[in-house]
């Protein structure tokens, strides 16, 4: 990797990111909380208002709250574009999201229409501000590498779902609004590869062979990858609504368009796993195992997919674990223990150094946060995972097991962030 294609030097204050960070694991937490409340039935249907509220507890409490404070980091460094008032904005962002969520979370749980109103006041509000000042932040920058370029489709895909999901949201909390039942897997779509998926990939073009010590991505992937799942996403969507207001099946072209994004998708899996396989550092760790596995869930919730809609099929529980849990969950906690560790190393070593240490004093990243502290989470993880995806089947079996070794995996994510931020706060104490 090129590493002077990063902006280390525009990097926000270590707080902007971290309050995020922080934050996150606390969300999943809470959404196995959840489960244990509901007890198995809450995997009958993904309609219940129950789970309606544990998914967005999942999506937007942990994914999303991820990856806001991923873009306050990466966008001035791989964008080179700094965030105007980064520090007050996602302070801001980040109560304004939070109160949002759980607003909507017990909303939804509990079918309460205040509840539902104020959050759709508050995760529009905290959203609505992050977009705005990363839209002018990104479209101003004249960065034109594969990053830059796939952030700027992720955040018009957020504006696209944070549209959906409102208009949805009203249909739910307002009564003299529809429900348009129709609108909810475009929003699922636009949600899950239009602004998950795009973002992950424009951060693995610079992380993978950044921290894997890989070869670059081939140029084919860099030019068209994101430039086509938007494309195609953008078609689909078309086609899905007009279908569904006319009362149009259209089954053939409707797979016609999912069959591409599918095997381009399997496309990168395929790649990402070569470049792991070669990768020219042979010591492993467990961000690797993270991204392996969250590449092997992607496959098959690909592969699962595609089943469940030749077959009409009702699959949408197991995909979502898949997806979110198996594929999402696996991916965030494998960056989680490289770049938390990169932040607090980076800025210890900006302001150390500055303060008359020398490099040799400062904490290396395994040291702040272990190899085996990240490794003992994994395999929790993983358990967690799997576990998950057998309480789809045997849910009298496995469910209360799967919320509770989830509930210990992501406390130990959190103690182990934690820790990073107290030995950060520790070496800086005599500065201070």
């Amino acid at each position: 990797m090129n590493h002077t294609q990063l902006s280390l030097d525009q990097a926000p204050a270590i707080a902007t990111p971290l309050r995020f960070f922080l934050t996150a694991p606390l969300f999943a937490i809470l959404a196995a909380a959840v489960m244990l409340a509901n007890g198995p039935e809450l995997f009958d249907s993904r309609w219940l208002p129950q789970m309606l509220g544990f998914t967005h507890l999942i999506t937007l409490g942990f994914v999303t709250m991820t990856m806001l404070g991923a873009m306050f980091q990466l966008l001035p460094v791989l964008a080179g574009c700094s965030i105007p008032y980064s520090s007050t904005i996602s302070s801001l962002v980040h109560i304004v999201f939070t109160l949002g969520v759980l607003a909507l979370a017990m909303g939804l749980s509990e079918s309460q229409s205040i509840l539902l109103q104020a959050a759709s006041g508050l995760v529009g509000s905290g959203l609505l501000l992050f977009l705005l000042f990363v839209s002018i932040s990104l479209f101003k920058t004249q960065a034109k590498n594969p990053s830059a370029r796939g952030m700027r489709f992720s955040i018009i895909s957020l504006w696209i779902t944070l549209a959906l999901g409102l208009t949805l949201l009203s249909g739910h909390g307002f009564e003299n609004m529809p429900l348009l039942r129709q609108l909810t897997p475009i929003h699922i779509a636009w949600g899950s590869i239009g602004w998950l998926m795009v973002l992950l990939i424009s951060v693995a073009y610079q992380v993978i062979p950044m921290f894997q010590v890989t070869e670059e991505y081939p140029v084919l992937f860099h030019r068209w990858l994101t430039v086509f799942l938007l494309f195609m996403l953008i078609v689909w969507s078309v086609l899905k609504y007009v279908a569904s207001i006319n009362g149009y099946a259209l089954e053939w072209l409707n797979l016609l368009i999912l069959l591409p994004i599918v095997m381009m998708l399997i496309s990168f899996i395929s790649v990402t796993l070569q470049l792991q396989i070669e990768r020219k550092k042979r010591l492993v760790d467990a961000t690797l195992f993270f991204w392996i596995t969250g590449l092997i869930s992607l496959l098959l919730t690909l592969l699962f997919f595609l089943y469940a809609e030749i077959t009409h099929k009702d699959l949408d529980i197991l995909l979502g674990i898949l997806f979110f849990a198996g594929f999402a969950a696996s991916v965030i906690c494998g960056m989680l223990y490289k770049i938390v560790p990169f932040l607090v190393w980076l800025h210890l070593q900006q302001k150390l150094v500055a303060g008359g240490k020398r490099m040799s004093q400062i904490p290396t990243m395994n040291k702040i946060i272990s190899h085996k502290k990240s490794y003992i989470q994994f395999y929790l993880h993983l358990l967690a995972v799997l576990l998950l995806l057998l309480a789809c089947l045997y849910p009298q079996l496995f469910f209360y097991p799967a919320a509770i070794i989830w509930i210990i995996s992501v406390s130990i994510l959190w103690l182990n962030l934690i820790q990073a931020v107290l030995l950060y706060r520790r070496y800086l104490s005599p500065f201070m």
